[in-house]
């Protein structure tokens, strides 16, 4: 084998023109699939990374309708409360980090004021039980509500550092602010611990997320003094994996929907990563029909293959004949044919790998996307490029084989 490889380098080598051209197709071929999966795989890297907001993989499952959230005053009285006992078999799944309820309305259903400010956009929560562990948030000065708090209420109020920079120009701990005109106390400020590694891709994602409003949050049995009634809760769920998001808010939302009567609302994931999903069958689906656009240059290039090892076996029926007069045996001849067609191949397949990275990255430079290699594919490709040269290659070997030696030698 490894003398065949080495009279097989030596002959590409001998030949470098024409060994290039015939190599061309392959390289043409394995460059654009590289360059078209490297690209793809990128996009799905960006599409995850949105998803899980660097980092931060919750699933929020609440009531819907007509496939969006439902409108808090269109939610029938008869939806209950979250169950202690749903909440526990949602906590209990597979792959849940932890759990936690809450109630949201907008700042407009619920105004913040603050002496001669207000809270112009944003969210007032009412914050069950290990709320800010779920999102993943921390308490960076003042302190978390207390259990008493969470279970009884309490006029206490949490906010985040837009509601601070909004409503206060000195430290707010210990002030107080009006939330649909109750009292509360200031007693902490949190913050998203995965805020400093967000990355935004353009201006709009940056003006997007500075203009998206502050939260306010109170303990959850807090909501009736400042909506006098106690409106059905969301369920924010913290998953290991952002593979399983999808699977474990669907879940969740069986759980939850289970006792429920009514067809006009229920329980759903809101989730973005069923959009998310799509997307990526989308992309996948194009990576597929491109690659197998591409590969009809594979094809190309196995035919040109076959067509040099022809003339090949033509040029060398002289030494084909000798070798089989001095006693080289069927396998051995079609073996060292197969060989150079196939290092012919596969060192079209590592320059092709070479050049779709290449290829890629200045694409991906130029056209502002996102890049990723996949190591899978890499050795896909080459493996196939090998095989490109067994297939092809197959009939010339099987032709210099089956030369009779004496016809052979005759020829020169």
């Amino acid at each position: 084998m490894l003398e065949n490889i080495r009279l097989a380098l030596r002959g590409i080598i001998t030949h470098k023109m024409r060994s290039f051209l015939t190599m061309l197709g392959v390289i043409i071929g394995i460059a654009s699939i590289i360059g078209i999966v490297s690209i793809v795989q990128g996009t799905n890297a960006r599409l995850e990374k949105s998803l899980i907001g660097s980092g931060n993989n919750v699933v929020t499952v609440a009531l819907s309708q007509d496939g969006s959230q439902a409108d808090p005053s269109s939610i029938p009285i008869s939806i209950p409360v979250v169950s202690d006992e749903k909440l526990e078999k949602i906590r209990g799944l597979s792959g849940v980090v932890s759990a936690s309820t809450f109630r949201q309305r907008e700042v407009w259903n619920a105004p913040v004021y603050h002496g001669n400010y207000s809270l112009s956009s944003g969210k007032v929560i009412g914050a069950g039980e290990n709320l800010f562990d779920t999102l993943q948030y921390k308490v960076v000065k003042g302190r978390d509500f207390t259990e008493d708090e969470i279970k009884n209420g309490g006029k206490v109020t949490i906010l985040d550092m837009k509601t601070v920079e909004a409503l206060f120009d000195d430290d707010p701990i210990g002030q107080v602010i009006e939330i649909k005109s109750e009292p509360f106390v200031v007693v902490g400020i949190v913050k998203d611990m995965n805020a400093e590694e967000q990355d935004y891709e353009t201006i709009d994602e940056y003006y997007n997320a500075s203009y998206s409003g502050g939260s306010v949050y109170i303990p959850e049995n807090t909501w009736p003094i400042i909506l006098q009634y106690d409106e059905p809760q969301s369920v924010a769920i913290h998953v290991a994996q952002t593979s399983r998001m999808v699977f474990i808010g669907r879940r969740a939302a069986r759980i939850l929907n289970s006792g429920i009567e009514t067809d006009a609302v229920s329980y759903a994931s809101l989730s973005s990563e069923d959009s998310e999903n799509n997307m990526k069958t989308l992309t996948d689906s194009i990576q597929l029909m491109l690659i197998g656009i591409a590969s009809l240059s594979l094809l190309v290039g196995g035919i040109g293959v076959m067509n040099i090892m022809l003339v090949s076996v033509t040029e060398r029926t002289a030494e084909i004949g000798l070798k089989k007069a001095l006693g080289a045996k069927y396998r051995t001849i079609m073996y060292q044919f197969l060989t150079e067609s196939a290092v012919l191949t596969s060192m079209g397949g590592i320059i092709g790998v070479i050049l779709g990275i290449i290829m890629a990255r200045i694409i991906a430079y130029a056209a502002n996307l996102d890049f990723g290699i996949s190591v899978p594919w890499i050795i896909i490709s080459v493996v196939f490029s090998v095989l490109i040269g067994v297939i092809f290659g197959g009939w010339p070997a099987l032709r210099a084989a089956k030369l009779n030696p004496i016809d052979a030698l005759r020829r020169e």
